[in-house]
C-alpha cells in the first residue's frame, strides 16, 4: 500500500523534482534561441508538446530576469497597486482616453493594466510619476505597433472587443450583444473626459 500512497518524504521529493528546472536559455537571441538541458532523465520523458512548453517556460525566466536587472538598475523602485493606480488616473485609460472598468480580468483587452510612460527597456523608472493607468490590449499594442492618437487606439480596442485577436478580417466570428455595446461605448468615448 505504501507504494500507491507515498509518505511525506517521497510526496517532498516530487515537489521538488517538479520545482527544478529541466532546461535554460544558453544564449542566442528571439527566435534563435538556445538551451542546455538540466536534467537529462526529465527531459527524455517528456513528449514534444511538453518539452515546447518547458522551452517556452525558460525563455520567460530570462526576460523576466533581465526586466527585473533593468528595473533595478534604472533608479529607485515605488509600492503601488493597480487600484491605487485607477483611482488616481480616474479609471481612465492614458492612451485611448476611454473609461477602463476594473471589473475586467486578464487575459480580457479591456482589462486594466499598468502603462510605464517611459518604457523600462528605454531607461524608465517604476515610479509613480512615470506609470499611469491603460488598458491591457492599448498597453501592449502601443508597445508593438507604437504611438497612435487616441481615437486611433480607441478604434483598435473596439476591433479587438468585436472580432477578437486577429481582426475585423476575420468574417466567421460574430460578436455577442455584450461586444458590440462595449465597442460602441469604447468609440463614443470622448478624450475631454
Amino acid at each position: 500500500m505504501n507504494e500507491q500512497h507515498p509518505g511525506p518524504a517521497q510526496g517532498d521529493e516530487r515537489k521538488r523534482e517538479g520545482r527544478r528546472h529541466v532546461v535554460e536559455v544558453s544564449g542566442g537571441r528571439t527566435g534563435q534561441w538556445t538551451f542546455d538541458v538540466l536534467d537529462q532523465d526529465r527531459w527524455s520523458r517528456l513528449t514534444e508538446e511538453e518539452r515546447k512548453a518547458e522551452r517556452h517556460r525558460a525563455i520567460k525566466r530570462r526576460q523576466n530576469r533581465r526586466r527585473a536587472r533593468r528595473m533595478r538598475e534604472n533608479g529607485p523602485r515605488d509600492s503601488y497597486t493597480l487600484m491605487q493606480i485607477g483611482e488616481r488616473d480616474g479609471w481612465r485609460c492614458v492612451i485611448c482616453h476611454s473609461t477602463v472598468n476594473r471589473e475586467f480580468k486578464a487575459p480580457d483587452p479591456c482589462s486594466p493594466s499598468v502603462h510605464h510612460l517611459v518604457e523600462i527597456v528605454a531607461g524608465g523608472t517604476d515610479t509613480l510619476d512615470n506609470i499611469a493607468l491603460a488598458h491591457r490590449f492599448c498597453n501592449s499594442d502601443s508597445y508593438a505597433w507604437g504611438p497612435k492618437t487616441p481615437a486611433e487606439a480607441r478604434q483598435r480596442l473596439a476591433d479587438r472587443v468585436l472580432h477578437g485577436k486577429h481582426g475585423p478580417g476575420r468574417r466567421d466570428r460574430v460578436p455577442d450583444a455584450g461586444a458590440v455595446a462595449l465597442a460602441d461605448d469604447i468609440t463614443s468615448a470622448s478624450e475631454g473626459g
